[in-house]
């Protein structure tokens, strides 16, 4: 028998200490109804992946505390030290993805055998799909290169696992088959999921809107810029409100309760974050304090000078996709088709709701002398202050330039190279050891 991927050795424990797993006395359970089903998918919803929180520390945004207790499990993260980093160091999620996959897996496999009604076994099978190919998303943009249109992107990525066999070997699959898993989960999530858009509280599961978002990033960052520009649309006819800071400060846009929440799934802090590091100086001198509405909302001073995340460990800041991420992708799929006017109106449609009346008007007269490729890089300026501290922006410095970065810790200097490497991380040695097909 060939050796089994490791993460599957993690569904057994995960599994049978689930609650919903000792409902029925017998020893073991077979859900049978759409009940049953919805607390499986539940249970995949409910595992917490890190990889966003993670790659804020590899990213510019953060800068970190070496003084810190516990710090030695994110310095090597930080400084791109993968190849010979700390056995203390934090991992990267893997296996817990393949475990969400396993779970929406059993679902799809069995969905002519859920008793119910239709209406929500479709619902929930669509929402397998949809929670399926996010786990491929995230997979790929941690351990793959970034998909390249002009490319055949034949380079191996991750596996991609349907339906578990024992007997069956898992080697990677190339970018672009991995791409086509996505999407075609994605088409039969789309065609059915019933619920527009899911009730607060209930909104970490995935609705048309969440679909068609998703769909929006997935048309992204295969500069698809027609198909981003399309989905973003659709989605917005679904729900288009922004949080207008001039009138509501009183919480973030980036809550589970906000106006603009979509899906609220992923946690994009912990107290880790918060304890062991400060935001960059880089990332401070990217707002004007004086005019941009997010700077206090998003940060406070300590004692010690340095600005710290109000983006914390609490619920409430989890956030997969809101709608301010479709006005930005509609943005700059429109400045890379040179639609520069309507790129400059859609941004500036959306930027009145986080400036005041005075920095509104100074940013609209910025705005409007810029050409289409300092319109660009503008729009991703203004992306990454809206999404800070929200797992944006390791993958925007992924799918775009790869710019050089510079930090400097506990007296030492650090610089990923542009285009470098280490873009892309490397898989853990866990998987590759109960993996060697890996």
């Amino acid at each position: 028998m060939k050796k089994l991927l490791y993460f599957f050795t993690l569904i057994i424990g995960l599994t049978s200490c689930d609650d919903y797993l000792e409902v029925q006395p017998v020893g073991q359970v077979i859900p049978k109804s759409v009940e049953d089903y919805r607390s499986f998918l539940t249970s995949a919803y409910s595992i917490t992946n890190l990889g966003k929180i993670l790659t804020s520390y590899r990213s510019d945004e953060l800068r970190l505390n070496p003084n810190a207790s516990g710090i030695e499990q994110y310095e090597d993260i930080f400084i791109w030290n993968d190849r010979n980093a700390s056995p203390l160091t934090r991992s990267f999620p893997y296996g817990s993805f393949y475990t969400i996959i396993f779970y929406c897996n059993h679902i799809i496999e069995n969905q002519n055998n859920i008793e119910g009604d239709q209406h929500s076994i479709d619902q929930l099978v669509g929402e397998a799909y949809a929670l399926r190919s996010m786990q491929y998303f995230e997979l790929v943009n941690l351990y793959a290169k970034p998909y390249d249109k002009n490319a055949t992107n034949e380079e191996p990525a991750v596996p991609i696992v349907t339906e578990y066999d024992a007997e069956k070997a898992y080697p990677k699959k190339s970018l672009e088959d991995v791409y086509t898993q996505i999407l075609t989960d994605l088409e039969q999530a789309q065609a059915l999921v019933k619920v527009s858009q899911q009730e607060e509280g209930l909104n970490y599961r995935f609705s048309k809107i969440a679909v068609l978002a998703f769909r929006a990033r997935v048309a992204l960052y295969q500069q698809d810029w027609e198909e981003a520009i399309a989905f973003s649309k659709e989605a917005l006819s679904i729900k288009a409100d922004i949080q207008n800071l001039n009138d509501n400060a009183s919480i973030m846009p980036s809550e589970y309760n906000s106006v603009e929440s979509i899906l609220a799934l992923e946690k994009i802090a912990d107290l880790e974050l918060v304890a062991k590091a400060s935001i960059s100086d880089d990332l401070i001198a990217a707002y004007d304090p004086e005019s941009d509405l997010r700077f206090s909302l998003y940060f406070e001073q300590y004692n010690d000078g340095r600005y710290h995340s109000k983006k914390s460990a609490q619920n409430k800041f989890k956030v997969s996709y809101r709608t301010s991420e479709l006005y930005f992708i509609i943005a700059e799929s429109l400045a890379h088709l040179n639609q520069t006017d309507s790129a400059k109106e859609t941004l500036l449609d959306f930027a009145e709701n986080r400036y005041t009346p005075s920095g509104f008007s100074a940013y609209q007269d910025f705005i409007n002398t810029l050409d289409n490729e300092s319109l660009l890089t503008e729009i991703l300026k203004e992306r990454r202050r809206e999404f800070a501290i929200e797992g944006h922006r390791w993958n925007d410095l992924r799918r775009t330039t790869q710019p050089e970065i510079r930090k400097t810790y506990n007296g030492n200097s650090y610089t990923l190279e542009e285009g470098d490497e280490r873009y892309t991380l490397l898989l853990p040695n866990d998987a590759i050891i109960n993996n060697p097909d890996l």
